[in-house]
């Protein structure tokens, strides 16, 4: 595996751990009387888990030497 790969592997990695540890929210709804509700879109929510599955999958692949 090359550089590129383990820094793009090792920031993707980061980012995600950043995002389930900060809860990282792309949305704001209003709640009325000042109050509001942050929440994933569904489309966020999505690619988050796209990404971990992805990691999960190259991860799998450097144990196996695939």
């Amino acid at each position: 595996m090359n550089d590129q790969s383990m820094r793009l592997y090792e920031a993707s990695k980061a980012l995600v751990a950043y995002i389930d540890s900060e809860d990282v929210f792309d949305k704001v709804g209003s709640m009325g009387c000042g109050g509001v509700d942050h929440h994933q879109s569904e489309a966020f929510y999505n690619l988050i888990a796209d990404a971990r599955n992805a990691l999960r999958a190259f991860e799998d692949s450097m144990k196996t030497g695939g």
